[in-house]
């Protein structure tokens, strides 16, 4: 699935507002699926985040910017992600697919790269805003779909590179039970996608959003149907942290 610009961006608005729904349930809990952190944490990283990328668009930045910009003092951490969240969206809107923006991948520097990646950084987020207060919601398969190819292709290099990773070594099988297959050999140095993998050393059977949320370690491998070397999963759960 390739969405299109457009949609991507709906979808920003979409989970951004769920985002921002979730935490007026209540700001005094704990997000279990982000370590540590409390919903303040995960508020100021997303509203952050929107700031961040939301400059980028609108200034149409198309060098390396250096480091996000603070966090104000004493911002109310709702305001900041709902603020953010119109401005990201509203800078998206004003460009076109291939508008000329810097990002930190090998991806082209273009606007579309940002409505991708804001997508399903709205996606993950909203469902750990959600699960903080009980209520997650999975992700819609077409996105999912689409966001597990960005995790192979995209951001899990750019972590493996960034974090100095080792990863496991093995041949792992991704089945959707809706729709998308993804077969990755694992190295130790990265990873590789395989057209086939006639006797991988683990299958994982689930949803799309099941899978995706699985590979984010949002949601326990154990919690799909699994079969063969559990232990590579377990490998991944402890290298790959988004």
């Amino acid at each position: 699935m390739t969405a299109s610009y457009t949609e991507l961006v709906a979808a920003v608005r979409g989970d951004g507002e769920g985002i921002v729904a979730a935490a007026r349930l209540g700001l005094d809990v704990s997000v279990p699926t982000c370590g540590e952190w409390r919903m303040p944490d995960l508020l100021l990283h997303v509203g952050q985040v929107y700031a961040h990328v939301g400059r980028l668009l609108g200034e149409r930045v198309i060098t390396d910017p250096g480091s996000k910009p603070p966090v104000p003092d004493g911002i109310d951490p709702v305001d900041y992600v709902a603020a953010g969240l119109d401005e990201l969206v509203e800078a998206l809107s004003s460009c076109e697919p291939d508008t000329p923006v810097w990002n930190w991948s090998t991806e082209p520097d273009i606007a579309a790269f940002w409505a991708r990646r804001m997508a399903h950084e709205s996606a993950i987020h909203r469902f750990d805003a959600q699960r903080a207060h009980n209520l997650a919601q999975p992700i819609d398969a077409e996105l999912a779909q689409d966001g597990l190819d960005e995790l192979v292709d995209v951001l899990a290099p750019r972590v493996i590179t960034r974090d100095q990773v080792e990863l496991p070594v093995g041949t792992l099988s991704l089945l959707a039970t809706d729709e998308g297959t993804w077969h990755l050999r694992l190295d130790g140095h990265g990873i590789e996608r395989l057209n086939v993998a006639k006797e991988p050393d683990v299958t994982v059977r689930g949803t799309t959003s099941a899978l995706l949320l699985a590979a984010y370690n949002r949601v326990p491998w154990t919690s799909l149907e699994v079969e063969g070397d559990e232990a590579l999963l377990d490998g991944w759960a402890k290298a790959l942290r988004f």
